[in-house]
């Protein structure tokens, strides 16, 4: 299964990115506009040049930590605890 980008003319179907599969073999083409479900995501400004899942992951963002990564290895080592059980090897 494969989901392209496009534009519906009202005459043609034109693809905005390149379509890998064989010319000349049947396919199934579902409606969408993306137009209502970007601005349901971001009503000030429809940006149809991002696909659904770039624009939910434009909302997430990053990892934000000031501390270096030495810094936050060092805490997660110092927070495991060990065990005192002796494993049973019968």
């Amino acid at each position: 299964m494969l989901s392209i980008r496009g534009i519906y003319t009202g005459k043609e179907i034109k693809p905005l990115e390149n379509i890998p599969v064989q010319p000349n073999v049947q396919v199934i083409i579902t409606f969408l506009e993306l137009d209502k479900m970007n601005q349901k995501i971001n009503p000030k400004k429809t940006d149809i040049s991002k696909s659904p899942t770039q624009l939910f992951l434009d909302k997430c963002g990053g990892w934000k930590d000031t501390r270096c990564p030495k810094d936050i290895i060092t805490e997660i080592y110092a927070s495991r605890t060990s065990s005192e059980r002796v494993p049973q090897l019968f």
